[in-house]
């Protein structure tokens, strides 16, 4: 009785109502702190995401012709529509296409003995087109003329000092090195500005094997840096483009504060770049997993990094920097805004509260014993027929509300495991692959190799066909190394695997690095004599690619071969094969290196 005359009842029931709903505001506000902070993160990325794409558009729009156009002039030179004894001849040729498409800096053709001539657009004076050419020189040194009204040689507008020799430049050396095919050379300082540029360049071959010429198409790199410094990255965020291989700087949104070029004119490399946030980034970018943010002296900033692939083995990166603070700051003003209505409103739904509480206390018991007896499902469709007070249906209304929204939170739930599930096996298959992939080469390793001997061993023998192996090596390759550099020879332990799998199209052969200038071929349903010819095939077709290297007599890279093969029985031991091809090719080394062991000649007697 005392207890009930000093408490109210209005009071036990506001005070407990009132508890309850400040314990579900800080909850709120809790929450959505965390969700302010994590949307905000979100926004970032969406913002860097977008800018990736558009740089990457960008990057199309500037390259895209680039292919078609060396095609078209390769193409030329060859049927004779482009003279290659009077260069002068070609200016309309290449003024045209130059004119065509605005993005180009340079179309050229370079002859095999050093002449050279390009409608030129230059990178500081995009509207002065000229022709450039060393051939009206006797000293070979390059000259800009002005376009004469049929579009041949006009005035001579500037000279460049010192012999010009096109076959010392990198789109030349870079289509020499690789006649097959068009490729992207080295990014080069032009000869007449501060500006820089990278080409696409091919080779133009005749049917006889020989070099013609070289045609190229060139882009000037500070285009990429207007383009990036209009860009509206908003947050005092930054961007810019890199060589995916090598890390040196191409373009920045902001070269005040992330300069390109160092005082002395040479492209920056993040690893040496004055900026402490660009040092911070390379060891990011050599781990496989790249983080979404990184902290440098204090400040947080997200990061979004794109591959942009060129083409022909050559990829940028864009990276996106966007400091949180920046952009969390408007949300978390709204935030703190909405943490200071919610208090004011608690303190009027206490204030209401204890007036109503005696009227509404009853049918909220109703209520709360419903909804502690049944599921979501059954609250969400909760309804009565009875006459009650607008309040309670008000909370009556909201509760379902509620338990329909939690009921919606369950099932998106349930969807986002099942989605993180898929990912997840998705990411466990890219692993697997991963780890029977040798990182460098992309081929097989050697433990997928044993694997495949153990399974084609036992299908030989069931079916009783023979098996082979070819077991090769890249001739001097420690001598390759020393000379040209460890780069240098990763490239050619890629080109020489690309050769070795090029020859193997039956999908239950495997070709895979055996070691580290060492490689392997297993050939199923394949005898003596088939492997012998095949193993001299690689080595021939090698030689032909003419891989150069100068620091042998032969000149170019190449590989020795030893061969063995056997139609095993069950008494059998498959590493005497591998064994016996080993054999073979220590033989092969050791009588003089390029050649397989044994010769075709006595390739039947080389059964295990």
């Amino acid at each position: 009785m005392l207890f009930a005359r000093t408490y109210p009842l209005r009071l036990m029931i506001i005070l407990p109502f009132s508890f309850l709903f400040f314990i579900a505001a800080a909850v709120f506000c809790f929450v959505s702190y965390q969700n302010s902070e994590t949307l905000a993160r979100s926004m970032g990325h969406s913002v860097a995401q977008e800018l990736g794409k558009r740089v990457e558009q960008y990057v199309e729009s500037l390259t895209e012709v680039m292919p078609a156009i060396s095609d078209i002039n390769s193409a030329a030179l060859l049927d004779g529509n482009l003279s290659t004894a009077n260069l002068q001849q070609n200016a309309p040729w290449l003024l045209s296409q130059l004119r065509q498409h605005q993005q180009l800096s340079f179309v050229s053709v370079a002859m095999m003995d050093g002449r050279f001539i390009a409608a030129s657009r230059p990178p500081n004076e995009p509207e002065n087109i000229q022709i450039a050419s060393n051939i009206e020189s006797d000293d070979r040194h390059l000259i800009g003329y002005a376009p004469s009204l049929d579009d041949h040689f006009g005035l001579a507008e500037n000279h460049i000092p010192g012999r010009y020799d096109p076959r010392k430049r990198p789109f030349m050396q870079c289509a020499i090195a690789q006649p097959l095919q068009a490729c992207w050379g080295e990014i080069y300082h032009y000869l007449d500005s501060d500006n820089y540029g990278i080409s696409l360049s091919k080779a133009v071959v005749q049917p006889d094997g020989q070099l013609l010429a070289v045609v190229a198409v060139d882009i000037a790199l500070n285009r990429l840096n207007q383009f990036m410094a209009k860009l509206d990255i908003g947050y005092n965020g930054l961007a810019f483009l890199t060589e995916q291989h090598n890390g040196k700087l191409i373009a920045s949104s902001n070269t005040a504060l992330l300069p390109v070029n160092a005082t002395n004119g040479e492209p920056y490399r993040i690893a040496n770049h004055p900026s402490p946030l660009l040092r911070q980034l390379p060891s990011i970018a050599a781990t496989a997993y790249i983080p979404n943010s990184i902290e440098v002296d204090g400040t947080s900033y997200l990061l979004e990094v794109k591959q942009i692939d060129l083409g022909l083995q050559l990829s940028w990166q864009l990276v996106v920097l966007l400091p949180v603070d920046n952009i969390a700051a408007p949300i978390m003003a709204q935030v703190r805004a909405t943490i200071f209505i919610t208090a004011l409103l608690l303190l009027l739904l206490m204030f209401i509260g204890a007036a109503l509480a005696r009227k509404i206390a009853g049918p909220i018991e109703n209520i709360a014993a419903m909804a502690s007896h049944n599921t979501l499902k059954q609250l969400a469709d909760y309804h009565t027929d009875k006459p009650t007070y607008i309040e309670v249906e008000y909370l009556r209304d909201s509760l379902a509300m509620l338990a329909k929204a939690q009921l919606n939170s369950i099932q998106m739930l349930e969807q986002k495991v099942h989605h993180r599930t898929l990912a997840l096996q998705q990411a466990n298959e890219r692993l697997t692959k991963l780890s029977e992939q040798d990182p460098l080469t992309g081929i097989a390793n050697r433990r997928v190799f044993g694997e495949r001997l153990k399974a084609l061993w036992q299908q030989a023998l069931v079916q009783q066909q023979p098996l082979s192996v070819i077991l090769c090596d890249i001739d001097y390759f420690k001598a390759y190394n020393d000379n040209f550099g460890h780069q240098a020879g990763d490239v050619a332990l890629r080109t020489v695997a690309q050769h070795l799998q090029s020859y193997v199209q039956d999908s239950s052969a495997l070709v895979a690095r055996y070691g580290g200038e060492e490689f392997a071929l297993l050939l199923p349903n394949t005898d003596v004599v088939q492997a012998g010819a095949l193993a001299e095939k690689l080595r021939q077709t090698l030689v032909e690619k003419a891989l150069r290297r100068d620091d042998l007599a032969l000149g170019v890279v190449s590989i020795s071969l030893g061969y063995a093969s056997i139609c095993p029985c069950e008494q059998d031991d498959m590493k005497l094969l591998v064994k016996h091809a080993d054999e073979q090719l220590y033989l092969a080394k050791a009588n003089g290196r390029n050649q397989i062991q044994p010769p075709l000649s006595n390739a039947t007697h080389n059964n295990v």
